[in-house]
């Protein structure tokens, strides 16, 4: 099988350590990411689902970091030019919300220009690469959870970006249209990973993946638990809020374990 090239791992790593800056900020130090993404309105639970998204793409760039063989992170560079596409896409039609005297947000604006057309030539430069990855297949409950969450979370992440303001609306705690913009592009890079990876069919195939996607649903549902005053637990929204990522951390959990158990 094709070998992961030099080049993608340097460039999993770049992404790697960025969006692990961001999630640490996020998690462990909301007022100060809020601070430097000043365009944004992050209040603790916000900057804290914003840290889960990016710990989640870490995770998933160290799995591709350690992965062996390039079928196993097939998706990975399509999946980064959707994230980082679709954010300086949002950014540029939001300009008048960015503070140009400050340097933050020259830095955004630099790192999700140059990011898509790198991941784009990588995705185009592997499509002649070999694909087959062989493996225990994966058994149906974990290819149908993983299956279903990509269309649940693909829909949910195109309404974020298209429609906002009724996504405002329905979302369980109070965010700006532009902040659910913000959020359509990583949860679709997301939603696109879980439907792809789980189509390989084997647990081999979604090692990679699986353990980001169990740290995201589990840092997002703890930061619920912490900032649950927010929440009106008599209202449909929030209690599909704590189901949903309530279920996912329990399922990919269970994937996690299921996938780290295989011989590479």
């Amino acid at each position: 099988m094709t070998a992961i090239p030099r080049s993608y791992k340097i460039f999993y790593g770049v992404i790697c350590a960025a969006a692990l800056l961001i999630g640490f900020l996020g998690y462990f130090a909301p007022a100060r990411l809020a601070e430097i993404t000043s365009w944004l309105t992050l209040p603790p639970l916000h900057a804290r689902f914003v840290g889960a998204l990016y710990f989640y793409g870490a995770v998933f760039m160290a799995g591709c970091i350690l992965a062996r063989h390039h079928a196993e992170v097939r998706y990975a560079t399509p999946m980064i030019a959707i994230w980082t596409g679709l954010l300086f896409v949002i950014s540029i039609l939001s300009l008048s919300a960015f503070d140009l005297t400050l340097l933050p947000p020259w830095i955004w604006f630099a790192s999700y220009l140059i990011y898509p057309p790198i991941a784009l030539w990588f995705t185009w430069k592997q499509r002649d690469m070999e694909n087959n990855l062989s493996g225990e297949a994966l058994s149906n409950w974990a290819k149908n959870f993983l299956l279903v969450q990509g269309i649940v979370v693909g829909l949910f992440s195109l309404a974020l970006t298209l429609t906002p303001n009724l996504m405002v609306a329905l979302w369980p705690w109070k965010i700006t249209p532009l902040l659910a913009q913000t959020y359509g592009g990583p949860l679709l890079a997301y939603a696109i990973g879980s439907y792809m990876f789980a189509q390989r069919g084997t647990w081999n195939a979604v090692r990679t993946v699986a353990p980001a996607m169990f740290v995201f649903a589990a840092l997002v549902l703890l930061a619920s638990i912490i900032h649950r005053d927010l929440f009106s637990m008599s209202e449909l929204n929030d209690l599909i809020w704590f189901i949903a990522f309530g279920v996912g951390t329990v399922f990919l959990g269970l994937i996690t374990v299921r996938t780290l158990g295989e011989n590479r």
